[in-house]
């Protein structure tokens, strides 16, 4: 069974990942026997973003408060050049990595780094993923909610620390979550290029696509529900049930799926950093996006209410070759709203596989931006 869509890609219950045309990756969920956690490299994301060459950054640190639940997020600024006021283009740019498999803020510097320096380039991840994953401990605590209360208070915690509406950048579920805070902040958010934006995770796909089928959706139920519970399980056995969703194979085999365009790319360095992202840190953020939830719009018809009328700020999207065609039929209530799609090399990690490319489409576009 496999799902196609606007949402992320795998086969038989996914995750998704990445890293730059030197490094690369994604998870499937696979039928692999439990193992011990594979070994890491300590920091795999401070190690990424050095040898990215993106420069040293400022780690700030914020606070806030959603839906009772205390958050604390830290967020790294590369300082831009003396010049960072005199282009529109060069307003401050949030980076935002997608909630994923794979989530690192690292997998963005590339593109920052493409971007160039004339104004701060802002990279984090939402709470409970890559080096923010310590924030959210229990798998209950990963809502959509949630997200959308926590990008509208920072937004505005970002406009306020630099005096002026930001620029956004985000991939994956992350774009969705960014359209929806934006709804009720528009003053703080200058413009948006969504890359890859998706709505929807593969299984919840599966689900949707078989929905008039009298067996689809309650098999898919109960993957996601027994997946959920595996996780759930007390250590060792928990990790260990991680632990077998992080081999070779599987980051080896949705690279090659649907990740990346160019399989040359796929090098056997790409596949162990992936691996790493994919098996540091806290579990939980990476189960939420396997089982769904995590899915800003699980139902198709609810994202095209929500933001099928426009959007708050004037956005694009940018999309990957190799998915262009599943893109326009998922994400055609924005385009037939006049939000242009832009096509680049690559698939759903263009601006990893391209950076370059893509950070031409995205200068282009902001520097039109009133």
């Amino acid at each position: 069974m496999t799902a196609t869509s606007a949402t992320a890609r795998w086969a038989p219950a996914p995750a998704s990942l990445s890293m730059s045309r030197r490094r690369s990756s994604t998870v499937m969920v696979g039928s692999s026997a439990l193992e011990a956690p594979p070994a890491v490299t300590t920091n795999i994301h401070d190690e990424q973003l050095k040898a990215s060459g993106i420069g040293t950054g400022e780690r700030k640190t914020f606070r806030c408060d959603v839906d009772g639940r205390p958050l604390k997020i830290t967020y790294d600024v590369f300082a831009g050049g003396d010049d960072a006021s005199s282009s529109k283009a060069a307003a401050p740019t949030l980076f935002l990595a997608t909630p994923s498999f794979v989530p690192s803020r690292a997998t963005f510097a590339d593109l920052a780094n493409a971007m160039g320096s004339s104004s701060p380039a802002i990279l984090t991840e939402l709470p409970g993923y890559g080096l923010n994953d310590g924030t959210l401990t229990e798998l209950d605590a990963y809502q959509p909610s949630l997200f959308r209360g926590f990008l509208k208070k920072f937004f505005a915690h970002l406009q306020g620390e630099f005096g002026t509406g930001i620029n956004v950048v985000s991939a994956g579920h992350a774009a969705f979550y960014a359209l929806d805070a934006v709804k009720e902040s528009p003053s703080d958010v200058r413009a948006m290029f969504l890359i890859n934006p998706t709505y929807r995770g593969p299984l919840t796909t599966i689900k949707m696509k078989q929905k008039d089928n009298a067996v689809v959706p309650a098999l898919v139920d109960a993957l996601c529900g027994g997946i959920a519970a595996a996780y759930q399980l007390p250590a060792p056995l928990g990790t260990a049930v991680h632990a077998s969703q992080c081999s070779e194979a599987s980051i080896k085999r949705a690279m090659l799926s649907h990740v990346y365009e160019d399989p040359t790319n796929v090098t056997p360095q790409a596949i162990e950093i992936n691996r790493q992202f994919a098996a540091q840190g806290e579990r939980w953020g990476k189960c939420a996006f396997l089982v769904g939830r995590t899915d800003p719009y699980p139902v198709r018809e609810d994202a095209a209410a929500a933001h099928g009328s426009g959007t708050a700020v004037p956005t694009a999207v940018c999309v990957g070759a190799k998915e262009e065609e599943i893109f326009k039929k998922d994400l055609s209530f924005l385009t037939d709203q006049g939000v242009p799609m832009i096509v680049t090399p690559g698939a759903q990690r263009n601006f990893v596989e391209y950076p370059e490319q893509v950070a031409k489409a995205a200068l282009e576009f902001f520097s039109k931006q009133q």
